[in-house]
Parts: C-alpha cells; sequence; structure tokens
C-alpha cells in the first residue's frame, strides 16, 4: 500500500514545488479592490430598534427606540420612530435628516438638527452599525435594509 501512495504524493510534491517556483509564493494574493461607498449605498428603508443611556447632573436614564426610516440614496432622510425614555414612551414620532457617506464606507447622520450619529457602513448597503455622538448620549445600534426602494 504505502509503495503505490508514495509515486503520487511524489508526482503532486514535485507540482507544488513547480507551482512555487513559477509564482513565487504559495498562496495566491486576492487582487479584489477595496469596496467603495457613496451617498447612494444608503437607499430604502431600513429598520433598527436599540436601547442606551441618557446622562446628565451624574445621573442616567434608560431609553429604548424602534422604527424604520427611508435614506434617498442623494443624502436626505424621513422616517418614523417610536422612543421610550425613562418609562415614558413617544409613539411613532415623525423625523427627518441628512446624512453623508465617505468612500471608505464611514460616514455620518443628523436626525432634526439635533440628534448626531456616526454610521459605519457594509458596502452593499444592506446594513449599517452607529453610535450616537451627542454628548450625555450612549446608544448604538444596526440597522437592516428591509426594501430597496
Amino acid at each position: 500500500m504505502f509503495a503505490r501512495l508514495s509515486r503520487p504524493i511524489a508526482i503532486a510534491a514535485a507540482a507544488v514545488v513547480a507551482a512555487i517556483a513559477v509564482t513565487g509564493s504559495a498562496v495566491a494574493s486576492p487582487t479584489t479592490a477595496t469596496p467603495t461607498c457613496s451617498k447612494a449605498t444608503l437607499r430604502g428603508v431600513y429598520l433598527f430598534a436599540g436601547n442606551g443611556w441618557s446622562v446628565t447632573g451624574g445621573g442616567a436614564v434608560p431609553l429604548a427606540f424602534a422604527g424604520s426610516e427611508r435614506f434617498d440614496g442623494t443624502g436626505g432622510l424621513t422616517g418614523t420612530s417610536t422612543s421610550n425614555f425613562n418609562g415614558v414612551a413617544s409613539p411613532r414620532a415623525a423625523f427627518t435628516g441628512t446624512y453623508s457617506v465617505n468612500a471608505d464606507c464611514t460616514g455620518a447622520f443628523t436626525i432634526n438638527g439635533t440628534l448626531h450619529f456616526d454610521l459605519y457602513l457594509d458596502p452593499s448597503g444592506d446594513s449599517f452599525a452607529y453610535v450616537q455622538t451627542d454628548p450625555g448620549s450612549v446608544s448604538a445600534t444596526t440597522e437592516n435594509r428591509a426594501t430597496r426602494r
């Protein structure tokens, strides 16, 4: 049995050595381009849900939120969300905002001119993560695309 396997193994080893000699490497180098993003990467309706804290005067109170928003592919967004701030719910409040996206798939958005977020996109635009950047607010979540329109 050993004698039968040794010749095929020797041939396979010789083929590997020859491939390395020709390519100069045992590992193929990927030639994929770095993905790029733009405002058009965010287009469609996205669903979100998250929670966090509002920190003021040495205390912290919990908050939670859920909703949907439509990114227009050109820097504008509209949406509806329900929030709960320390046990007080605000159902289905409409909002508007603007957003920017950099080629490296990072960006920012603002809601109603008062809430600010840094975002990190999947190059396909199917999802993104964000963190609120306003002093006194601690929240982060992800959004997933529900529709492309």
